[in-house]
């Protein structure tokens, strides 16, 4: 049998890094990128027996992620994305070993690209099938892959804990594009939270950490802890990173709205947002929620597409109100009770706002009853008597 040099120098290459304990030249060697794949994979042959070569590895767990590997690589052109993603599965529960029983994080490099490697082939084989499966695997093996580095009891400045933040962004994110994670995957990934202000864990993993933070406690509904995880990552964000910030400004931008927020119009510039954000906010500060919801109708894939469509259709609306009212009540500061607000005049105007003719009493009532009872003004109603009575904290 011919020899293969490409093959003889890859394999004597990882077992120098191995022994070595040299993660980063194991993170340049077992790459997961299209073209460095399908490069190493035009230079290996089909009747390449790569048990041979995998052979000259001393130690028997490194001569077996060397062999998945090289069969991952040789396969990966022509097989099927789920057949891929299986390989590429197995790979990561035998990493997953080895870290296991190494000592320190020299490992976490070639981690990294394995634990993005999961995600990226997850949404291959889901692209190919239409079937969660994929994600549910990936989502297992990251679990497993996170259990592993919490568990190190180190300092983190030489502990495996340094890599947890990325595999538990990851593990978020999984969860939040398809629902396939179970809900106790997210929560293991939580446990995470205290590795945020140790200056030991990468400034990028902290940063991937507070945006998919920020965007689950945004679908849970918890906006303000969603705004506060957002501002972190868009803060920490290194300026030159111009199409992360952008993108975190995105979320950032539904957390602080939904809390009665607005940005500057020059921020929206810098960052070179969608016109439908300028409109938004437009329509928020005039209390016009017939315009607001009409823009969010007429850019529904945009917002869809970033998992905000439902959220600010059902929450922006007693927000909005809330502008409304406080414009009824600067129009009446005049008066000798200019707290005190007569229903109709607050039902004419929420009809205005809501281009909704057919409004009644009822439901305005309704409407004012829920803001009192979320606290997003203060205040009583009297409801014999017709009137609504603000505080004068009220702003």
């Amino acid at each position: 049998m011919d020899s293969n040099p490409i093959l003889q120098a890859f394999v004597t290459s990882v077992n120098l890094a191995f022994s070595s304990n040299n993660g980063v030249a194991l993170s340049k060697l077992f790459v997961f990128d299209d073209y460095p794949i399908s490069t190493l994979a035009s230079r290996i042959h089909a009747s390449d027996d790569l048990d041979y070569y995998t052979a000259d590895i001393a130690d028997g767990m490194h001569a077996q992620i060397t062999l998945k590997y090289l069969d991952y690589v040789r396969d990966r052109p022509t097989a099927q994305a789920t057949s891929s993603h299986a390989q590429l599965c197995h790979i990561a529960e035998l990493f997953t070993a080895q870290l296991t029983l190494a000592s320190g994080p020299w490992l976490l490099p070639v981690m990294r690209s394995v634990a993005r490697a999961l995600c990226a082939s997850a949404q291959r084989a889901h692209a190919a099938t239409q079937d969660a499966a994929a994600f549910t695997q990936s989502a297992t093996r990251l679990l497993q892959l996170l259990i592993v580095l919490l568990g190190d009891s180190a300092p983190t400045a030489s502990s495996k804990r340094q890599g947890a933040l990325i595999v538990a962004a990851l593990l978020l994110r999984i969860s939040l594009r398809t629902n396939a994670a179970p809900g106790a995957y997210a929560g293991k990934a939580l446990e995470a939270q205290g590795l945020q202000t140790d200056p030991a864990v990468p400034m990028r993993d902290r940063v991937s950490f507070s945006y998919w933070l920020g965007r689950y406690y945004l679908t849970c509904y918890y906006i303000e802890a969603a705004r506060t995880q957002l501002d972190r990552a868009f803060a920490m964000c290194p300026p030159w990173h111009y199409h992360n910030k952008r993108v975190i400004l995105r979320h950032l931008f539904v957390a602080n709205l939904l809390r009665g927020r607005l940005p500057h119009p020059a921020l929206l510039q810098k960052y070179d947002l969608e016109p439908a954000y300028y409109q938004l906010v437009t329509c928020f500060r005039h209390g016009n929620l017939a315009r607001f919801q009409q823009t969010l109708a007429d850019n529904m894939e945009l917002f869809r597409s970033q998992g905000h469509f439902l959220l600010l259709l059902e929450r922006s609306k007693l927000l909005i109100f809330r502008n409304v009212l406080r414009k009824v009540r600067l129009l009446n500061q005049n008066a000798e009770r200019s707290n005190v607000l007569q229903y109709a005049d607050v039902l004419a105007a929420f009809r205005l706002a809501a281009a909704a003719p057919d409004m009644d009493l009822p439901e305005m009532e309704a409407i004012l009853a829920s803001m009192i009872s979320q606290k997003l003004v203060l205040g009583y109603l009297f409801h014999h008597q017709r009137l609504v009575n603000l505080s004068r904290k009220t702003a």
